[in-house]
């Protein structure tokens, strides 16, 4: 991995290390993450890095469990691995010097096929085999075992879990080498059903980890990996919101005439209200906004002429699909306006939703001209004007463009229902700013949300560390329990001395570098 800012830390791994898989892992010290409860009925397959902490004479350490003492994997204060499935165990012995050794990184891996025939591997070595333990293997939690007793003392680190038992070769790829790093689980095929990287991408919120599943942010398989893991989210009734600033970049007219632009935004709504998206209006400074209306909750974009107030003159469109249907549910929103002006502008105005064109409905008041060049900031979340309408929900990767993006440029961004790295887009060249939110974003007082394409970084207002959550797609990720948020280490298999900053933010980094 490349330097990179996951809120709390710039994690910034020594340069022969860049290029490998995974720099970063966790220290857990009676701590765990917990997620989702899954069962696994069939074959399946389980690959942990670990680096135990020394023995004592009774320990038990803990690796992957659920709440109850039916089934889990744990190492035992011999060297032993013991495996237990719907009630019934077996323990995995090795007396000829492939012991599990403290102090030091290990891939452990445990496999079961359709047959029931499980085997446990060290470092891509046989560590034993059984052909009795068959039903559901159900997991819910990793270092931590039932009631709390016997956790796991040590660093974890790339945890995957397969729904099928993986080949000789596929253990030979997971184990890597000291030169490459640790193998790539998403580079198997089939892919795993869940990949926690632990340390390299784990956000801390002010008393918990996000730990992403990585391969979830893949979704059905078939698309390309997700750029952001994270969102923040809002809460009306703390009027929470991002201040981006006044810009002209954000101004689309000069009061005679207009200029195409459009606005693109993930969001997951909490309510019913009006939920005001991205805005740049002020009390007597309206220019427009990107909202869900009052009718119906549908989207609206709405253009002000110049010196209008919200109640106009103004020209806008109406969408036909009430996100009211969609509560709690990640959508991509997106609008565009042709910049064709008069009192015809809401024919250049154009609506979408999920990557689909909507059919509008027009709103107008008034003679509308052109908008003005004002001096409203620009918000994410809220406007100035109506002071009682804010967002209630989750925003994500929220992009202004100077261009009215095609139908096709659309569903570019839309990426079938996962955020992508918008450098890479067809229309970069007219993208004027970029806040993924959650991902490249730190707190201190408030949040900073870098701008990933211009100069107008955001900064929120009632908002709190807490508000850093999951992201578009994401589902079973991991929640730590009982970390203080100095447990993401510079150490991982064949990966060390890689730094992480202490007191540094977002906007640390610079682009002015000695010549």
């Amino acid at each position: 991995m490349s330097t990179q800012f996951t809120n709390r830390q710039w994690r910034l791994p020594n340069n022969e290390n860049k290029d490998k898989q995974s720099n970063y892992s966790m220290d857990f010290d009676n701590d765990a993450i917990v997620f989702n409860q899954t069962t696994y009925s069939g074959a399946f397959s389980m690959s942990f890095w670990v680096n135990p902490v020394e023995f004592t004479t009774n320990n038990r350490a803990f690796l992957i469990t659920e709440n109850s003492n039916a089934n889990f994997i744990w190492l035992l204060a011999n060297n032993d691995i013991r495996l237990k499935i719907n009630g019934s165990q077996y323990i995995f012995s090795e007396s000829g010097g492939n012991d599990i050794v403290p102090s030091t990184w290990q891939n452990i891996i445990i496999t079961r096929d359709n047959s029931n025939n499980v085997n446990c591997f060290r470092n891509g070595s046989s560590f034993g085999s059984s052909s009795i333990l068959s039903g559901g293997f159900v997991v819910n939690r990793f270092a931590q075992g039932y009631g709390g007793s016997w956790n796991y003392l040590g660093k974890i680190d790339a945890v995957s879990i397969f729904d099928y038992a993986l080949s000789p070769s596929q253990i030979t790829t997971l184990q890597g080498s000291s030169s490459t790093g640790i193998g790539n689980p998403m580079s198997l095929s089939p892919k795993p059903v869940a990949y926690y990287q632990l340390g390299d991408k784990s956000a801390f919120n002010g008393a918990d980890y996000l730990v992403p599943n990585i391969a979830a942010e893949e979704a059905d398989g078939d698309i390309a990996t997700s750029y952001s893991p994270y969102a923040l989210e809002f809460d009306s009734a703390s009027s929470d919101y991002i201040d981006c600033g006044d810009s002209d970049d954000f101004s689309f007219g000069n009061s005679s005439t207009d200029s195409p632009f459009s606005v693109s935004a993930w969001i997951k709504v909490g309510n019913t209200g009006i939920n005001r998206i991205v805005n740049k209006v002020g009390g007597s400074d309206a220019e427009w906004f990107f909202t869900t209306g009052t009718a119906n909750r549908t989207l609206v974009l709405n253009l002000y002429s110049s010196g209008a107030t919200t109640a106009g003159p103004n020209r806008g469109v109406a969408g036909s699909t009430s996100l009211n249907n969609y509560i709690n549910q990640w959508v991509h929103v997106a609008s565009s306006y042709d910049g064709r002006g008069g009192n015809t502008a809401y024919d250049g105005m154009k609506l979408y939703l999920n990557g689909q064109l909507e059919t509008t409905t027009n709103l107008t008041a008034g003679t509308y001209i052109a908008m003005a060049n004002g001096v409203a900031p620009l918000r994410i979340g809220s406007d100035i004007y109506f002071t009682n309408y804010y967002f209630n929900g989750s925003i994500s990767n929220v992009s202004i463009w100077n261009t009215a993006l095609t139908s096709a440029q659309v569903t570019e961004i839309y990426n079938e229902g996962v955020p992508s790295n918008l450098n890479n887009h067809s229309a970069y060249s007219s993208l004027v700013s970029w806040w993924q939110l959650g991902s490249n974003s730190s707190f201190n007082t408030n949040w900073t949300v870098l701008d990933e394409k211009g100069s107008n970084n955001g900064t929120s207002v009632n908002m709190t560390e807490a508000d850093i959550v999951d992201g578009v797609g994401s589902y079973a990720n991991g929640t730590s329990s009982g970390m203080g948020g100095d447990e993401v280490i510079g150490d991982a298999p064949y990966s060390t001395a890689n730094s992480l900053s202490v007191n540094m933010d977002v906007e640390d980094r610079v682009t002015d570098t000695p010549s």
